[in-house]
């Protein structure tokens, strides 16, 4: 029915605060070997996007990415393909660039509590403020990141979005979070049925 798919949505989106702040929860997904030979962390890798656009990085700057390390973990070639067929070349390249740019500048964790009140308070670093910036990423781009780090398996740039659409969120109220989350317009026993559900959304509004 329609309020059960509205339900399931909400459901999907007010599960993201919880993957934020219980990040630790995730860290089986993400354990990686505690050493990488220069060799290997040279090594080659070709991501296919769902268009077959080819991105390449080299182990080292993949090796934050769980999907990765399983699909190169029995693989010693030179060079390893790997393709993501549910992820498109945009954001698949934004990914690539968030990986390439932490392999250099490692992102801090988030801490818990998050210790500000807003974005920038709380993720201090220049350039991962930019990369999620409403200049350079617009919404659609941004649910686009969260859904492929998750599935990806990519830590930081899950807590990076997740951050930043637990900011955009914050404080709104029922219609501007129906806008935002490009939900259909609710009735009000809908509204009331997710208020009850999600109390975090609307606890400022």
């Amino acid at each position: 029915s329609s309020l059960t798919s509205i339900q399931n949505r909400r459901s999907n989106i007010a599960k993201l605060p919880s993957v934020l702040f219980t990040s630790s929860n995730l860290s089986h997904l993400l354990s990686h070997p505690a050493n990488m030979d220069v060799d290997e962390g040279n090594k080659k890798i070709r991501l296919m996007s769902k268009d077959d656009t080819v991105f390449e990085i080299t182990a080292k700057e993949g090796k934050i990415a769980q999907l990765i390390l399983d699909a190169t973990d029995e693989n010693d070639d030179e060079e390893a393909e790997i393709v993501i067929a549910r992820v498109g070349p945009e954001c698949l390249g934004k990914v690539v660039d968030f990986m390439k740019h932490y392999a250099v500048e490692k992102m801090k964790e988030i801490p818990t509590p998050l210790g500000g009140s807003t974005f920038n308070e709380v993720m201090d670093q220049e350039w991962y403020q930019n990369f999620v910036s409403d200049e350079n990423l617009d919404r659609d781009m941004l649910f686009d990141l969260l859904t492929a780090a998750n599935f990806m398996g990519i830590k930081p740039l899950l807590d990076l979005t997740c951050l930043k659409v637990t900011f955009q969120l914050t404080g709104k109220n029922a219609e501007e979070i129906r806008q935002i989350l490009r939900l259909p317009e609710l009735t009000p026993e809908e509204e009331a049925q997710a208020r009850e559900d999600h109390k975090w959304i609307f606890e400022d509004s």
